[in-house]
């Protein structure tokens, strides 16, 4: 609870910053409004510098205000939420917790307060999304390669996304783990993203030539594409030579 001289401290710190003027009104209301929000004064305090420390310092001076109870209170939940974001519950010694809500719930309010720290020891990954911990840590102790041009080791393959998406695209140029893209602009001026991976994208991934003709066929097609521009040529010359 913040009691009636402290709602004063606070009001007295904010009127050192904005000049405001200080009555015994104003005491009542910000004494009713963090107490009913269960706004320590530490808290509170912490709250009201960062108010006018990083809040207002990043505004131009037309648009500064002063500070009222509900900012008060937005600010003082965000340093809570800040506080227990790594939170670690401590058990008491031995195996049995009869009182584990009770400790529990006293632990989480002490963290937020700021009388515990969330974590005895810090903790060398930050807290996340249980997948994005359990990828990280399955990475732990793997060799990669010392750049990109090298050969992958057999451990660096076996991490590799599975299927198609692990491997460059030879038709459109997409990079391992993004999709393939349909060679268009979207509404956003970015390539249009296709659903399935292109076909020669599937065969590299399965060890496969990306494309299905072999080096002879190729030489096959690109014989015939000259002869036909040459027999076009020919044909065109031909008027010429019967009109002279």
């Amino acid at each position: 609870m913040i009691s009636f001289e402290e709602a004063g401290r606070l009001l007295g710190l904010a009127a050192a910053r904005d000049q405001r003027t200080v009555g015994d009104a104003d005491i009542l209301a910000w004494h009713a409004d963090l107490n009913a929000a269960n706004v320590t004064y530490p808290v509170a305090e912490q709250a009201l510098t960062r108010f006018y420390a990083k809040d207002m310092a990043s505004l131009e001076p037309d648009q500064r205000r002063r500070v009222t109870t509900p900012d008060i209170i937005g600010i003082a939940r965000k340093i809570r939420a800040e506080r227990v974001a790594d939170f670690i519950y401590e058990p008491p010694p031995g195996d049995e917790d009869p009182h584990y809500l009770r400790r529990l719930r006293n632990q989480l309010e002490a963290t937020a307060n700021g009388e515990r720290p969330a974590s005895p020891e810090r903790l060398a990954i930050p807290s996340g999304k249980p997948r994005d911990v359990k990828a990280l840590t399955g990475l732990v102790g793997r060799s990669v390669p010392d750049s990109v041009d090298d050969e992958p080791s057999d451990e660096v393959a076996a991490i590799r996304r599975p299927g198609p998406l692990g491997v460059d695209c030879p038709t459109c140029k997409a990079a391992i783990g993004n999709p393939c893209n349909a060679g268009e602009f979207g509404g956003n001026r970015r390539p249009k993203q296709l659903r399935n991976p292109h076909a020669a994208r599937g065969r590299v991934a399965r060890g496969e030539p990306a494309s299905l003709e072999t080096p002879e066929e190729i030489e096959r097609r690109r014989a015939a594409s000259l002869a036909a521009l040459e027999r076009m040529a020919a044909s065109q010359d031909e008027p010429h030579e019967k009109a002279s």
